[in-house]
């Protein structure tokens, strides 16, 4: 891509004197915030490297400063530049100037106490010269015969309150994972690069550490800045800068492009420009699997790469909003996102994704026991790929129906992905269907049903887990001793089986009825080897060794169950431990005479029985 002569300047440049000369910096409310991790160490090693080298041949390359340069000729300082790419590097390199300032001052007063009145005077200047340079400005308004001191860089609206306060010193309490960010660089800066400085024997020697450090950057820190009067042309160079490796989140992209999509609404813009805000604050890769998961939920096909450009054609196809309608409608969309992400991380985190009621003598639309399938599904068996399908539901279907996709889907996920292994595809494109189907259903009036996709995923089930293929799985891939995923499998198997104990006893016949009075919380479930794991040399028997992690060998203990039982042997742990458990399962084991193969073969084969009548669609 070509830019003319006429609107991209490119220059490089100290970052001392970029501040100096081309200021203020300003990010717009478009603009990312601060996103910088690891990149803060890299900064401070490669400034300590220069703080150790010859400063008139040793120097570093910190990248690129793209501007827009906006001019109005009624301010006393006409020019000031919108950074469309490079913010983090300058925040960074403000912040460590801030800190030599503040390390400065920290020095002067102690010396002044000490009476030490050189020492004073080089911090005194050290550190108002490095405000005065390279951290504020002073702008004169003659009209009203006074001036105003303002900062050479100001970030983007999320983050400008809170990098001000860093900068004069103070600690803010962050709000949200780039304040934390933000945070974290100061204090990376302070340990790697002031410290060194405060450590040293002398005030003097210290304010000479602080001085050099503060030439390492302003002087052989160096940038290519790119200034262009043309946003068009700046944005291109931008795109094809972040095509080249450097790129910004999905979210980022879509915030900018919003906001300038409605550039000519100013009300509708502050509100995109707060709800992009709060959708923003927590982790960027919590807004990804949103997106991700979004994205599908409402168009029924999976998000494909570039998830920017689909996320864009699909919700925002005006290039530019001509009417107060059109600029409303984005609102309304970057509404829903805010809305829908609030949704979507509750049931990331296996919460249920509906207020709770409580009111007087009415029974609860749901039971604890039923809220607690979310959260098995989500976090216990892992199944990512209903969340497009979950965020639909919980948009459009009341409390109960919600209950039956999510049961139907934890009992598929064991089944098919878990034990049998079944391949993502089919089901992926099942869920995707009903997720788009059921938001169209509720959009037209008409009820929500799961009965397709019942049929669709009862269909997956015999082709890849049916009950033959399910028992040898469950045998042989539910072992102990295969790693924690499996123990995970084990235990959403064993008291799953649990649950449904009164039924079972009844025959098992028909729909599974489970008992939803009692939530076996997994995370206090010890799961119990019956031979045990490590038996005593008088206890060895080599059949039940061969078996000692298969499921016939295992059941599990309640909160606080286990302690006696440990490697003892089983007519020890009959009467001891295994009678007066309080699950059901642990209790039968105590009606045996004797543990030994056949006794182990008949309580496998019990168990498979059980999960082919329990884990049924």
């Amino acid at each position: 891509m070509a830019f003319g002569a006429s609107s991209v300047t490119p220059r490089s440049v100290a970052v001392g004197t970029l501040l100096e000369e081309h200021h203020p910096f300003f990010i717009p409310r478009y603009q990312r915030s601060y996103a910088w991790d690891t990149q803060v160490a890299a900064f401070t090693d490669d400034v300590s490297d220069l703080v150790n080298a010859d400063p008139q041949e040793a120097s570093h390359f910190l990248g690129g400063i793209v501007c827009i340069e906006e001019t109005d000729h009624s301010q006393s300082r006409p020019h000031k530049y919108e950074i469309v790419d490079g913010q983090q590097r300058m925040a960074t390199v403000v912040l460590a100037l801030a800190e030599i300032e503040y390390a400065a001052n920290g020095i002067a007063k102690s010396a002044t106490q000490e009476d030490n009145i050189t020492a004073a005077a080089s911090a005194e200047i050290l550190a108002s010269d490095t405000r005065d340079r390279f951290l504020f400005w002073r702008n004169s308004i003659v009209s009203e015969g006074r001036k105003e001191t303002l900062p050479r860089l100001i970030l983007s609206d999320a983050d400008n309150q809170f990098f001000r306060d860093l900068i004069n010193g103070s600690d803010p309490k962050p709000e949200r994972e780039s304040h934390q960010l933000l945070a974290a660089a100061r204090a990376q800066i302070r340990a790697a690069l002031i410290k060194p400085a405060l450590e040293k024997v002398s005030r003097q020697e210290a304010i000479t550490h602080l001085d050099r450090l503060r030439t390492a950057i302003v002087s052989q820190c160096h940038v290519i800045q790119i200034v262009s009067a043309d946003r068009e042309r700046a944005y291109q160079l931008f795109s094809v800068l972040n095509d080249r490796g450097r790129s910004l989140e999905d979210a980022d992209l879509l915030r900018s492009y919003t906001l300038e999509v409605v550039q000519g609404f100013p009300e509708p813009q502050e509100k995109i420009a707060k709800l992009w805000d709060e959708i923003l604050k927590v982790p960027a890769k919590e807004v990804s699997d949103f997106f991700r998961a979004y994205y599908p939920s409402t168009t029924g096909a999976r998000a494909t790469l570039p998830l920017f450009k689909k996320l864009r054609e699909e919700y925002f196809p005006l290039s530019s909003a001509t009417t107060i309608e059109e600029a409303n409608t984005i609102l309304e969309r970057v509404k829903a996102f805010r809305d829908e992400q609030r949704i979507f991380a509750q049931i990331q985190e296996g919460s249920w994704p509906y207020p709770a009621h409580f009111e007087a003598g009415k029974v609860p639309a749901v039971t604890e026991w039923q809220k607690d399938r979310l959260k098995r599904l989500v976090i216990s068996l892992k199944h990512e790929l209903a969340m497009p399908l979950l965020l639909a539901a919980a948009n459009v279907a009341d409390e109960k129906k919600f209950f039956s996709l999510v049961q139907m889907l934890e009992v598929f996920a064991f089944r098919y992905k878990n034990v049998c292994g079944g391949h993502a595809t089919a089901p992926g494109n099942a869920y995707y269907a009903a997720a788009k189907k059921i938001r169209e259903l509720s959009s037209e009036g008409k009820p929500t049903n799961w009965d397709s996709l019942r049929l669709a995923l009862r269909s997956l089930i015999e082709k890849v887990a049916p009950d033959d293929q399910f028992r040898n799985s469950l045998e042989n891939r539910l072992r102990y001793d295969f790693g924690a995923a499996q123990r995970a499998n084990i235990c959403e198997l064993l008291t799953t089986i649990e649950d449904h104990a009164a039924w079972l006893a009844k025959g098992g016949a028909g729909i599974p009825k489970p008992n939803m009075v009692k939530v076996i919380d997994l995370g206090q479930v010890t799961l119990e080897h019956i031979y045990p794991q490590n038996p005593s040399p008088a206890d060895v028997n080599e059949e039940l060794s061969k078996v000692r992690d298969r499921i016939g060998n295992l059941t599990f203990f309640g909160p606080g169950e286990n302690s006696k039982a440990g490697n003892k042997s089983f007519s020890v742990k009959r009467q001891g431990c295994y009678s007066e458990s309080t699950v059901g399962m642990t209790q039968k084991l105590a009606q045996l005479p004797d543990w030994n193969i056949a006794a182990y073969n008949i309580r496998r084969d019990e168990l498979l029985d059980d999960a082919c009548k329990v884990f049924k669609i």
